[in-house]
């Protein structure tokens, strides 16, 4: 990965390069499998020192800025800033593929956030909403033709066939489900 770093307002210092470059390479390996470049301003305006850190990967781009009273510290908060943005990327992908989220073990939710506003004091769910659905009288096939132009998840229907409510959905394949009772 090519990391490039930008003086402004401030002397071009070879510490300074090599500490921010060593930083950003480090924190990119452990996190992106894909970084393509990095690009790090560190300048001075005033008495604030700032610290802008971005980098672009194959599917996503990454940036944070930071200014306190010294450089060494703005890149450090810079990059934490960076970091937590990464971790959450990659907790996203890991998520979403159905994997462990970094850092190995699974992820556990705190007490008191199964006692938030969609639970009761007990900790069971509540209903939070209700709808009233008109249940139009429709063949399955015109069900799915609904359900097709509304764009909607599932329908709710009075089948003509034997006038009981069913519910056609669709599935993850493309194909459609159909919820029926037992008659």
């Amino acid at each position: 990965m090519q990391v490039s770093v930008t003086f402004r307002h401030v002397d071009p210092n070879d510490a300074m390069r090599s500490y921010a470059t060593e930083k950003v390479q480090r924190l990119a390996n452990k996190y992106l499998k894909k970084a393509q470049d990095a690009h790090v301003v560190l300048s001075v305006t005033k008495r604030r020192h700032n610290a802008e850190i971005q980098i672009h990967a194959a599917h996503f781009d990454i940036s944070a800025h930071e200014s306190t009273g010294d450089l060494h510290s703005a890149i450090d908060m810079a990059l934490s800033k960076v970091e937590v943005q990464m971790r959450r990327h990659n907790d996203r992908i890991n998520h979403h593929k159905g994997r462990q989220p970094a850092g190995g073990a699974p992820t556990m939710i705190p007490v008191d956030v199964i006692a938030g506003p969609d639970y009761d004091e007990s900790g069971e769910p509540r209903v939070v909403e209700t709808d009233d659905i008109p249940a139009k009288p429709l063949s399955v096939e015109d069900a799915v033709l609904q359900l097709e132009l509304n764009h909607a998840e599932f329908l709710v229907f009075r089948n003509s066939a034997n006038e009981s409510i069913s519910v056609v959905y669709r599935r993850r394949d493309g194909n459609y489900g159909l919820i029926a009772p037992n008659t």
